[in-house]
């Protein structure tokens, strides 16, 4: 008779742990009946619902910061660039988390409120004071550097597609290396 995968999963296991230990440290499936498994997974969603509903503001800013966190975490290790990973998009998405106004999170940054404006719609580049201040405004939940990589990842991918910018800045250079080989 051939043992299926949890079967043999627990056998191995089993050699490692003791039942103790692996009731302890792990979650076994069970492969349950459709009907039953539909129950379950309402009562689950039902339960969920509830809690969501009773979360306050607080906890629902801070769950919504830390899913932000995390994504910009994915972000980070695709090691490509995304439109929807620029500074000011993250920065707008920041705001809208937050749960408080453009004018109210310009005053908290120390930030005049056009200012504010121009990052977020892109017609103004971040600088580091910036992104020290985002950290502390969140807590320090999302690091400055996070922003940081944010912002140059975006740099990076301008300057490797911005050839008419690169054409345009080489005719004011006078007189070269000439280090062709």
């Amino acid at each position: 008779m051939r043992k299926n995968n949890k079967e043999k999963l627990y056998e191995d296991l089993n050699k490692k742990y003791t039942d103790e230990e692996l009731i302890d440290s792990y979650i076994f499936s069970v492969d349950l009946p459709k009907e039953e498994q539909k129950k379950i997974d309402e009562e689950f969603i039902r339960l969920r619902f509830e809690r969501l509903k009773s979360m306050t503001e607080e906890e629902v800013v801070s769950s919504n910061l830390f899913t932000f966190k995390l994504k910009l975490r994915k972000y980070f290790k695709s090691n490509k660039f995304d439109h929807e990973f620029t500074f000011s998009k993250k920065l707008k998405e920041y705001i809208e988390i937050s749960k408080r106004s453009n004018s109210e999170i310009a005053k908290n940054l120390g930030l005049h409120k056009t200012k504010l404006s121009r990052l977020i719609n892109d017609r103004e580049k971040p600088n580091i004071d910036l992104m020290y201040r985002l950290e502390e405004h969140s807590s320090k939940e999302i690091p400055a550097f996070y922003w940081w990589r944010i912002h140059a990842r975006e740099l990076e991918f301008e300057i490797r597609t911005d050839h008419e910018k690169r054409a345009i800045e080489a005719k004011k250079v006078e007189n070269p290396l000439d280090l062709r080989a």
